[in-house]
């Protein structure tokens, strides 16, 4: 139900919920009911449980086996309301606990026998309803147990709950049901779609389909400059006026899966959403155009490949194609957790101190962002997966990365699957897919920027211009970007063509003795020293500070043209698996 959020073990689980209590607390009426059909939903699946469990229906006749508590429970998860009737649970645990000491001994002694499904977060909230813990701390034990749990387990969790909770106060003498005031909407979804059409959304013509949702075997097709540009004016309109994307981008902001957003925001979250919203439109709506061809992006991902075992180079700003862009992938780019990455799109940010803006750090704390030093913004990367979107649109946000200048990235730590050794089952790094994706892209970046570092240079594009109409048309709808579609793709002659850039003069080898044979060299990259007549000196002030650049250096062939191919070397490279065509028949 939540592909963003990562799968936690009980222990980590207990580590968030023991780090939930040190924080402030949450006014108590967040863990009330606030609409009416909230109340009606957990009204009738406290009744369909009381009757089960009323003498003389035998004791080991489990809530989730009756009719009327599946139907119950079918409707609150048809509705997404399951937050809302935990939330009521716990409340009304938590208020007998207080009012009768015996109620909080018995919730003690009963959370040490759950064992079976959901076990762990029973025991939890439990125990933190016999010592009435701060709701925050529910929210977040309860966000947690929603993101990974199985939805079977959520059933019998939720028909486990609503038995205790009848057997500990069958007359609801500590029950308390609070609805919105009367001069308010009493349909919380009405009142949020009014607050976002004061900021100027609207409904849009959306697909029949969902919305921002997990859709592992949506269609891909390879792009073309046509298609990208109506992606991308797509993208835009949904992010500047689409109510249903600030809905969908709302319900992310209540669950904290959000990685970076405007949480503090002073006029409230449908502000803080459109602020998000309007800000990754802007970013589109001004970006440069490039499609990556399935040639440049196996390059990219062997460049990842090759580097990561080792600390990546500093970010550098200058290696940006451009300081605004959207890339599309002709093949998408799959991560161990098995989505798929199509696209990114990227631009300068600054934070607002006025925004509240807050990062989600791994250990789900938010910390507030506050603009670097010296005053350089900040690199914003979204990176957009193959789902069913809004708008026609065939992907939509996935994830939010943050470039910093001069940041680094450590070495990964990806685990393999020991029954394929090409994939993995984990994410790279302390941050997961993040810092995956981020040196992917940044791979990607470098790459089509080589040729201003370098003479060597390794791709071919194309750019495709959009007629003076269509580009006017294109302004009149909000985007100010040129409208230019740059096709990038690895040239097949970059071998021979750096080959003949090389010195003419017979080389030796590593031992010493002159090459009288010719084979391929593998793709590799080597450090390109920007500024070698001051190499030394910066290096003799402060070792470490001449940046270096990572050049990539195509397959090539070595040794005297004239001399004949090695058969040794190249019967090794026709066993090795993945070796290009030219390669085998040289």
């Amino acid at each position: 139900m939540h592909p963003n959020m990562p799968e936690l073990s009980d222990t980590e689980l207990l580590a968030i919920a023991a780090r939930a209590t040190k924080r402030a607390p949450v006014k108590p009426t967040d863990l009330l009911i606030l609409t009416e059909l909230q109340r009606n939903l957990y009204q009738e699946l406290h009744s369909a449980v009381g009757q089960l469990v009323r003498p003389p229906v035998p004791a080991e006749v489990s809530p989730a086996s009756s009719a009327r508590v599946r139907g119950a429970i079918d409707a609150v998860v048809a509705t997404e309301e399951e937050m809302a009737v935990f939330r009521q649970v716990y409340d009304h645990l938590a208020n007998a606990a207080l009012g009768d000491r015996r109620v909080a001994d018995h919730l003690l002694a009963l959370s040490g026998g759950q064992d079976g499904p959901g076990g762990a977060f029973l025991k939890r909230l439990l125990r933190f309803a016999a010592t009435d813990a701060y709701p925050n701390t529910v929210q977040m034990l309860v966000v947690d147990f929603l993101e990974t749990g199985d939805e079977q387990t959520l059933r019998e969790v939720l028909a486990v709950l609503a038995g205790i909770e009848w057997t500990l106060d069958p007359q609801d003498r500590h029950q308390r049901m609070i609805l919105d005031p009367p001069d308010f909407l009493v349909d919380e979804a009405d009142a949020e779609v009014r607050r976002f059409r004061e900021l100027g959304l609207h409904p849009g013509e959306t697909t029949a389909g969902r919305s921002l949702v997990r859709s592992e075997d949506a269609p891909w097709a390879a792009p073309d400059q046509h298609r990208i540009r109506t992606w991308r004016r797509r993208y835009v309109e949904a992010h500047r006026q689409s109510l249903d994307w600030a809905r969908a981008k709302a319900v992310g902001y209540r669950r904290e899966r959000e990685r970076l957003a405007p949480y503090g925001h002073p006029d409230g979250l449908e502000a803080g959403v459109a602020t998000q919203l309007r800000e990754e439109a802007d970013r589109a709506a001004s970006a440069r155009l490039f499609q990556i061809g399935d040639s440049l992006g196996q390059m990219a991902l062997r460049r990842v490949t090759r580097r990561a075992d080792r600390t990546t180079t500093p970010f550098d700003p200058a290696h940006l194609p451009a300081s605004r862009g959207m890339l599309f992938l002709d093949t998408p780019f799959t991560l161990p957790n098995g989505r798929r990455i199509v696209a990114y799109a990227w631009g300068p940010w600054t934070p607002r101190a006025v925004d509240g803006w807050f990062l989600l750090r791994p250990d789900r704390l938010l910390e507030p962002v506050k603009p670097l030093e010296d005053g350089a913004p900040w690199t914003w990367v979204t990176a957009l997966t193959c789902d069913e979107s809004l708008l026609k649109l065939p992907f939509s946000p996935y994830e939010t990365l943050l470039a910093r200048p001069g940041e680094v990235l450590d070495p990964e730590t990806r685990l393999r699957d020991p029954d394929n050794p090409e994939r993995y089952r984990s994410g790279s790094g302390r941050h997961g897919g993040q810092e995956l994706m981020l040196r992917h892209v940044r791979a990607l970046w470098e790459l089509l920027t080589q040729h201003k570092r370098s003479t060597v240079r390794v791709l071919a594009h194309q750019v495709h211009q959009l007629k003076p109409s269509k580009r006017d048309a294109e302004r009149r709808r909000g985007i100010s970007d040129s409208g230019q579609v740059e096709n990038w793709w690895v040239d097949p002659d970059a071998g021979e063509r750096f080959r003949q850039e090389q010195p003419s003069q017979a080389r030796e080898s590593g031992s010493g003795r002159t090459l009288t044979v010719r084979y391929w060299r593998e793709e590799h990259e080597r450090q390109q020293c920007p500024n070698s007549h001051r190499h030394a000196a910066l290096e003799t002030e402060k070792p470490g500070s001449c940046p270096h650049y990572e050049i990539t250096i195509p397959e090539h062939p070595v040794g005297p043209a004239d001399a004949p191919w090695s058969d040794r070397l190249r019967r090794a490279q026709l066993r090795r698996p993945g070796m290009p065509p030219h390669t085998a028949n040289a």
